[in-house]
């Protein structure tokens, strides 16, 4: 059995509206290989806080079948960001990002 999702799975397990951390208001923030997605934006702001980049990020909302468009994996992908934490949370103990993690496949 494999562990490849269709675009409609993927769909489904994400919440209808999904928020991503953005300093310019278009582009995504992330730490290569790594993208963050939230559940809702009051979450993706509060994970940008105890990151501590030192950049002014904010959430911005779109629905989730957007974010599964070509484009926007054609950018991820160009971005070298292959992984997704989807509502990411930060171990107090040893500052280590830890979540459920969706895989990027590479396009062939």
């Amino acid at each position: 059995m494999s562990d490849e999702l269709t675009v409609h799975q993927l769909i489904e397990l994400l919440p209808p509206r999904i928020w991503y951390l953005t300093s310019n208001g278009q582009d995504m923030w992330c730490r290569r290989p790594y993208g963050f997605l939230f559940s809702d934006g009051q979450a993706a702001e509060a994970f940008a806080r105890a990151m501590g980049t030192g950049e002014q990020l904010f959430a911005i909302g779109l629905e989730a079948s957007a974010l599964v468009s070509d484009a926007v994996l054609a950018g991820l992908r160009n971005s070298a960001v292959t992984r997704l934490f989807l509502d990411p949370a930060i171990d107090p103990d040893s500052g280590d990002v830890h979540g459920k993690i969706l895989r990027l496949a590479p396009l062939t």
